[in-house]
């Protein structure tokens, strides 16, 4: 059953339909309609609201869903906007502290740096998704878009925006 129609109310035409015959006059349906522009302004402004809430009720944290919410914000001709998996880096065991054993990193063929990251940094380096987008964000986009993702995304979940 479709209950959207419970909602839409023409409130100009009510006031004409119970209108009595004998006062069906120019400037009593005029002074009775700019009596009820109020409501109908009130009435228009929790239709939109009804459809923004039906909107983010109808999206989910899934990634097609998420893609479907941002190509319909930011790029709603082509739909370029879509979401990678994320990098993990897993930490290599070297000893633990009260062993006191001696390690060796360098290699002087390499005579490259070696970076070390403890438990910490190396799980804020992580991502759980990249979203990628094929155009230059402003500022006032990428705030818009951060917080849609978050609004959509799990909490637990970590995310980049990488523009390509």
């Amino acid at each position: 059953m479709d209950f959207s129609k419970v909602y839409d109310i023409k409130f100009n035409d009510l006031v004409i339909h119970f209108l009595p015959f004998p006062l069906r006059k120019i400037k009593m349906i005029a002074w009775l309609r700019s009596l009820v522009k109020p409501i109908s302004n009130l009435h228009t402004q929790f239709i939109n609201y009804r459809r923004a809430a039906i909107y983010k009720i109808e999206h989910t944290p899934q990634v097609f869903s998420l893609e479907i919410v941002l190509n319909d914000t930011f790029d709603i001709q082509q739909r370029r906007i879509y979401i990678s998996d994320g990098a993990y880096r897993d930490g290599i065991y070297f000893y633990n502290p009260e062993e006191q054993k001696p390690v060796y990193f360098y290699d002087p063929i390499e005579n490259a740096p070696v970076h070390f990251f403890d438990g910490a940094e190396l799980f804020s380096l992580d991502t759980d998704f990249v979203v990628v987008v094929p155009f230059e964000l402003n500022d006032a986009q990428e705030i818009r878009m951060r917080s849609l993702i978050d609004f959509y995304r799990l909490p637990d979940k970590t995310y980049n925006i990488s523009i390509e």
